[in-house]
């Protein structure tokens, strides 16, 4: 009997000693339930062990959706990326001043909207391994809403990178709502929301556009129907008077030139009588003495051979009277184009008035 008590202590001991180094080698993990961090800003995301252990032999992997790729990962007492998600590349830190008393929390450098979600803090040692879980917030306060109208008896309300979904409501003078006839919102490729609504222009004088998301962020923008009404019908009446003097001043502009172009022409164009006056006062005095040589020479009937002689003698003296009056109107300054085809029908006329002139 006493063998048997004796053995059922060793055994309660041995149990107790195996239930005691099992509670030894367990852990909890442990964060809190959300961070908000505005876009563009550092976060970190807290991760601890209960009861303190040394994490420094432990495998931290920190993922998203997937254990794997991962957003970080720490293993065999080093950082390991080779399986890291490309839009955390260069922006994560595990934080390990604190690792020997079961504290590392995640750092995400320079946070995008992409980053937005769960993220799941995983630790696992050679006997236990246990998880926690984090929400991320990221928080971007978009454009101060912008008021327009886009047609008659219609209002645009418009606003744009906005993190998380934003919301927008319309408001009169007395702060009664106004029903929004459209609204849509849509993402762009930075995960920024925009959003735009329209309603039909109301009898109120004020009308107010909020725009807000889900953290409580807002920005408003108030419009004074009447103000806007005079203000666009006073742009509109100066942009008619610009765009019609301008067209005033071209009108005026063309026809001064051409004035001025056609004064040029006329002075131009006296000129050019005034030259072919002087050549044809030229041309009457060459005949005149063309005339008068032919008179100086004698004509005796009994003579033919010579009167011959003497004909020929004047036509020898052709290409010299000819070579004057080129000359002289060589001289003369007047348009090339005009020059050229004066001098070619007076030689024509000149060579055949001489040709055909009754020296016999």
């Amino acid at each position: 009997m006493a063998s048997i008590m004796n053995n059922i202590m060793i055994a309660s001991f041995i149990l107790w000693a195996l239930y005691t180094e099992c509670l030894s080698v367990r852990f909890k993990v442990s964060s809190i339930p959300s961070v908000s961090v505005a876009l563009g800003s550092d976060v970190v995301l807290p991760c601890t062990l209960t009861p303190e252990k040394n994490g420094e032999e432990m495998e931290i992997r920190w993922f998203k959706k997937i254990y794997q790729p991962y957003a970080h990962l720490y293993m065999n007492g080093k950082d390991d990326y080779t399986a890291q998600m490309p839009q955390f590349a260069n922006r994560t830190e595990l934080l390990k001043e604190n690792i020997t008393r079961g504290i590392f929390p995640l750092k995400i450098h320079k946070v995008t909207a992409q980053d937005s979600g769960e993220y799941h803090c995983y630790v696992e040692s050679s006997h236990h391994h246990s998880m926690a879980a984090v929400q991320l917030q990221v928080t971007a306060v978009g454009t101060v809403p912008v008021i327009s109208s886009i047609t008659d008896g219609a209002v645009s309300c418009e606003s744009r990178d906005w993190h998380p979904k934003p919301s927008l409501s319309w408001t009169d003078n007395e702060g009664n709502k106004i029903n929004s006839s459209m609204m849509k919102v849509l993402r762009d490729e930075n995960n920024l929301y925009y959003i735009i609504s329209i309603i039909q222009q109301p009898s109120a004088s004020n009308i107010t556009c909020t725009v807000s998301n889900s953290i409580n962020h807002s920005n408003d923008s108030r419009q004074i129907r009447g103000l806007e009404h005079s203000q666009t019908s006073r742009n509109t009446h100066s942009r008619v008077y610009v765009i019609g003097a301008g067209i005033i001043l071209i009108f005026f502009g063309c026809i001064c030139f051409l004035l001025r172009s056609l004064g040029d022409i006329w002075d131009k164009h006296g000129d050019l009588q005034r030259k072919y006056g002087d050549i044809w006062d030229k041309h009457g005095a060459l005949q005149r003495k063309y005339k008068a040589l032919l008179a100086t020479q004698p004509k005796p009937a009994c003579c033919p051979i010579r009167q011959r002689r003497e004909g020929a003698r004047v036509q020898e003296n052709a290409p010299g009277i000819l070579k004057y009056i080129l000359t002289h109107l060589w001289n003369i300054k007047w348009n090339p184009t005009h020059r050229s085809f004066l001098f070619s029908s007076l030689t024509c006329w000149l060579i055949q008035g001489m040709l055909t002139a009754p020296f016999i």
